[in-house]
């Protein structure tokens, strides 16, 4: 089931991984545990597991500093360090020496794996590196690459695994807020095959580059192949992005989002910058200069805005009064946009489910909207920006409308008969239909629609939650994705 909070994410995974172990739940068709269940890795992994446990056990204890900003991650935040798999490297020492320019070891601390994926880092937040005494006031989240670039995970369970660190981090550490910074853009090029990524300090490694494979190499095919962007992973990356900002939005301020890729790309977007990020995966101590001039100011705006709500959608914005909302926390959690408005107003719904509803909406993974049963042809009065994300639909072409305009040609008419009639009892509805993104891209809809009574038991209003998957995603996957994806 969705864990939905940080208080209900907790009970599962203390079920998941009680042990100490953590016991993997694995796909039978890949063998492979889900992004979003805890897994252990061996050998240095264990050392450095340790190593950053205890750390976290020391920090603001006999005398040594506390920590009150910590960035959690892959080798991008290993190498923070100077380091790849807890070894020193020439190379990365100058990378170390940016990250303490921007961040001084007395107040700040990276604890990065190389190689991790979601559910490794989900594994070590779970058993032991967040055991602060006074916990960070802000930790940064850069997670997810090694799970498109290597494992081909989808958009969708790379985003569910980084949700569920986020998760595991708010009910963990109380007071902290999570600052995420999406996935970095990457390489290699739009239609270069699927292949391994590059360790820290290579800068060959991507097909095009002079190897043992390709021995004489077009200099100009090579480059483009390397740098260009889109990337392979590009759409993917924005995917995930795009609901990781969502999240952020709806968090009341627990959570911020800040956009980080343009800073390694050229000013048209259309390639990563060689300086930056000459292997196309882990920025160059120059580019972490450019990561960090992005990222301080955005650690300090979260560190120093108003104290969290449950959630955005929760008072003032849930009654869509946008103009007594503000500050830096929210415009770092909704990128800019003004926070609020476009979500509509719950202030047609009953009191008494208001503050429920606000944290359902905020807190899912899926895109969820409100429809009023009382006014004519029921129109939606209210949407998470998950919706938006995920269907394509800006909030003036979704507020105000009923949510037919994501029927089309494929959409079965037995199903949505048997929805309006469960609409016109105040029944519940569950059913599997066919809806299309804004782009045309036909979406597999696992839709529940319940309704919401007010004091007398009247039907007022229909949530729906939507649990979209692109259609040709479920065709191409293994059973125990698709299994996974209607749930």
């Amino acid at each position: 089931g969705d864990p939905g909070t940080p208080e209900a994410a907790r009970s599962m995974w203390a079920r998941r991984a009680g042990d100490g172990v953590g016991a993997v739940v694995r796909a039978r068709d890949n063998d492979r545990a889900h992004a979003g269940i805890p897994e252990r890795r061996v050998d240095m992994w264990e050392a450095l597991h340790a190593t950053f446990c205890r750390e976290a056990k020391e920090a603001g204890t006999q005398g040594r500093p506390r920590c009150r900003t910590l960035f959690l991650g892959d080798s991008i935040t290993e190498a923070c360090r100077g380091t790849q798999f807890g070894e020193y490297y020439d190379e990365l020492a100058a990378r170390r020496r940016a990250f303490e320019d921007f961040f001084p070891l007395k107040e700040a601390r990276a604890f990065g794996i190389s190689g991790d994926r979601t559910q490794n880092l989900l594994y070590r937040v779970c058993n032991g590196e967040l055991s602060f005494r006074h916990p960070p006031s802000v930790v940064v989240l850069c997670i997810g690459t090694n799970n498109l670039g290597r494992d081909n995970d989808s958009a969708e369970d790379t985003f569910l695994g980084i949700r569920a660190v986020v998760l595991e981090i708010l009910q963990r550490l109380p007071g902290t807020r999570v600052l995420l910074t999406g996935i970095l853009p990457r390489g290699p090029a739009a239609g270069s095959p699927l292949q391994m990524p590059p360790t820290p300090f290579e800068s060959d490694a991507y097909v095009g580059q002079d190897s043992p494979l390709n021995p004489k190499p077009n200099p100009k095919e090579g480059f483009k192949r390397k740098y260009s962007q889109p990337g392979l992973h590009t759409p993917a990356i924005v995917a995930v992005n795009d609901r990781l900002k969502a999240l952020a939005s709806g968090s009341g301020g627990s959570v911020g989002y800040v956009e980080c890729g343009y800073a390694f790309l050229t000013t048209d977007g259309g390639a990563i910058r060689p300086e930056l990020m000459r292997d196309v995966l882990h920025p160059s101590a120059e580019g972490m200069r450019a990561w960090f001039a992005v990222l301080k100011p955005a650690v300090d705006a979260l560190r120093n805005a108003p104290a969290p709500r449950d959630s955005w959608y929760e008072g003032p914005r849930a009654l869509g009064d946008a103009a007594s909302l503000g500050g830096d926390g929210a415009t770092v959690a909704n990128s800019g946009r003004d926070p609020g408005a476009h979500n509509g107003s719950l202030e047609s719904v009953s009191p008494g489910v208001r503050l429920a509803l606000s944290r359902l909406i905020a807190w899912s993974p899926h895109a969820l909207c409100v429809a009023d049963a009382t006014a004519k042809d029921q129109p939606i009065v209210f949407a998470n920006d998950n919706f938006y994300a995920q269907t394509g639909y800006p909030p003036e072409e979704v507020l105000g409308r009923n949510c037919r305009f994501l029927q089309g040609p494929g959409t079965d008419r037995e199903t949505v008969r048997a929805m309006r009639e469960a609409i016109a009892r105040g029944k519940e509805f569950h059913g599997r239909l066919m809806n299309y993104h804004k782009n045309g891209t036909s979406l597999v809809n696992s839709l529940v629609m319940s309704p919401l009574r007010d004091e007398k038991g009247v039907v007022t209003h229909f949530i729906g939650i939507q649990r979209l998957a692109p259609a040709k995603s479920l065709d191409d996957a293994p059973a125990e994705y698709q299994f996974r994806a209607a749930l």
